[in-house]
């Protein structure tokens, strides 16, 4: 159901989180600050509720990648069961993981 793709824009990324009907619910941006901390800012539209995992992904993109990354989410479900919720997180983070170890490897060859 999840579908996600990057864009480089620059030296940073930009992924296009969508499951359902594509929409934007929610956006995150992420950077890793000169102590090494990383710093999220996120915003979401009224009704919609990816905001909270669309910073953890930002966040994780930032951590694994070192760059600044911004994560547009929107997940739509009809009337979603909380098991189907919670299956729908775990399959969006194992995706982004994956899609992580891609664009690491990526950069490892060029």
């Amino acid at each position: 159901m999840i579908e996600i793709r990057a864009y480089k824009m620059g030296n940073d990324k930009v992924f296009l989180v969508t499951g359902g009907t594509a929409h934007i619910g929610a956006t995150a941006t992420a950077c890793v600050a000169s102590d090494g901390k990383v710093c999220v800012d996120a915003i979401s539209l009224p009704g919609h509720r990816e905001r909270e995992l669309a910073e953890e992904l930002a966040a994780m993109a930032a951590a694994k990648l070192g760059c600044a990354v911004a994560v547009l989410m929107g997940i739509h479900m009809e009337k979603p069961s909380k098991q189907e919720i919670a299956e729908v997180v775990e399959e969006t983070r194992g995706k982004m993981r994956r899609m992580l170890e891609q664009c690491v490897a990526e950069a490892d060859i060029q």
